[in-house]
């Protein structure tokens, strides 16, 4: 399902701005298929520029290609033997935006280009009119070969730009404003544009072809993804699966996947790094030591949880195990995605003004049985909103059994003497206007709809 480019108003007002300051060298990376490329492309529209994809053929073609690319850009024939002269050549060419996407090939194929380029920037290029951009998906090597201290280039670039997935209002632009539908893609893609090609519904049936159909793209794609950006990528695969299946201490994960906890941080900092888990500890935590890993990525999560643990089956086309496991727990799981965007939709209301105080913080708080899925704070106001998020429609009473037992757990919280504030979020609430009237604050997908969503942009309608 090809869509036209959406969304991305943020990241192009930032190349824009960098364009404008004549910023010699500028940084973007980010997952794979998070949609730099197109980002890229309709950034060079109406410039002009030279827009060059590195290959994993080695220097020697690269450069070759990259003087075919000057040959058609000038309308003459030119042969370069170093990036180093091409740029040389550029350099009398006026202003001029050169891409150079997916540049970890380029590393890979010979370590010196970091300090070739370098020379580049700091030399060849002085006084000129060009602003080259370097990009890449492989986030630990943009990390440690173009940006780490260690690198020939840290410090040259003026800017960087970590290209993020959209988040789970921006998909509204892409597929409209039915919820329930975009929390379930949401819940499966994590906002990647190129899976949320391979979707309309959202149904089960898509879902179940696009992920236990050993033909379909989606079935290898974490897989694969871990091979080309890790050493060991059997390891974080078991690491992951682990904490899909609730496994989010570090004694559990290290239980599961059969090694010493103490050996389990290296890993699970590089998983972090890649944006795929993350550390929480409850908000209210100075010390952070009782903290839990939980699945940032929503995409990874769904894959871990539903086709890893079946892969073998799938792949021997016996899918049905697997399918059966998603089709009695899919709902289940969506329980975590609509944490995440209820997160999202209280930091638009907090943007906006459309909460009762302006919070600074906002996370989760757990102690021993007793969690709180979303607590904010004002620290400097003792303010603070406690909420709780159900993917389930509730009754008046079940609404207001929830609250109350909300109240019950706010003691346990440690905020004494804090102004306290209690709402609900759910799928859908009977009764919402009779609870909000007695001081309780409550949203649910219809609260959703009244975001008014203009050029990206999300806007507070009446609630």
């Amino acid at each position: 399902m090809i869509r036209k480019f959406v969304n991305r108003k943020r990241e192009l007002e930032v190349l824009e701005r960098a364009w404008r300051e004549g910023f010699r060298l500028f940084v973007v990376y980010g997952r794979r298929r998070v949609g730099k490329t197109a980002l890229l492309r309709k950034f060079l529209e109406n410039k002009r520029g030279i827009y060059f994809l590195c290959s994993q053929r080695g220097y020697g073609k690269d450069i070759e290609r990259f003087s075919h690319e000057i040959s058609s850009f000038i309308g003459a024939p030119v042969r370069f033997g170093s990036f180093r002269d091409a740029f040389r050549f550029l350099k009398g060419q006026g202003r001029l935006l050169v891409i150079l996407d997916e540049f970890p090939y380029l590393i890979e194929a010979d370590k010196g280009v970091t300090s070739e380029f370098q020379e580049v920037v700091d030399i060849v290029l002085e006084g000129s009119e060009i602003t080259i951009i370097l990009c890449g998906s492989s986030v630990g090597m943009m990390e440690r070969e173009v940006l780490s201290y260690k690198s020939p280039l840290y410090g040259r670039a003026s800017g960087v730009l970590k290209v993020k997935p959209f988040r789970f209002f921006d998909m509204v632009e892409w597929f409209g404003k039915d919820f329930e539908r975009l929390l379930r893609l949401y819940g499966v893609t994590w906002g990647i544009p190129k899976y949320m090609e391979f979707f309309k519904t959202g149904s089960d049936d898509e879902i179940i072809n696009n992920f236990f159909d050993p033909s379909a793209f989606l079935f290898n794609e974490a897989r694969l993804l871990l091979m080309e950006e890790l050493r060991n990528p059997t390891r974080y695969m078991q690491i992951i699966e682990a904490i899909a299946m609730g496994k989010t201490r570090l004694n559990e994960i290290a239980q599961y996947v059969g090694m010493e906890a103490k050996d389990l941080s290296a890993y699970l900092r590089v998983l972090s790094n890649l944006g795929i888990v993350r550390r929480e500890v409850p908000i209210t935590e100075r010390k952070a030591k009782r903290g839990i890993y939980v699945i940032e990525d929503e995409y990874f999560r769904f894959y871990h949880r539903f086709v890893s643990p079946h892969y073998e089956e799938i792949d021997s086309l016996n899918p049905e195990p697997a399918i059966q496991d998603f089709l009695g727990n899919f709902n289940t799981y969506l329980g975590k995605t609509f944490e995440k965007a209820a997160k999202e939709f209280l930091i638009e209301l907090n943007k906006y003004g459309r909460l009762p105080f302006k919070f600074t913080k906002i996370g989760k708080w757990w102690h021993k049985n007793e969690e709180i899925d979303l607590v904010a704070l004002d620290k400097r106001e003792n303010k603070a909103l406690l909420v709780e998020v159900k993917w389930k429609e509730l009754s008046e009473k079940e609404a207001r059994g929830v609250l109350k037992d909300l109240e019950r757990k706010s003691g346990l919280v440690g905020l004494e003497n804090w102004q306290k504030y209690y709402g609900l979020i759910a799928k859908g609430i009977k009764g919402k206007e009779a609870l909000k009237s007695e001081g309780w604050l409550l949203w649910d997908l219809e609260d959703f709809k009244n975001l008014n969503f203009k050029r990206g942009k999300l806007r507070t309608g009446p609630f």
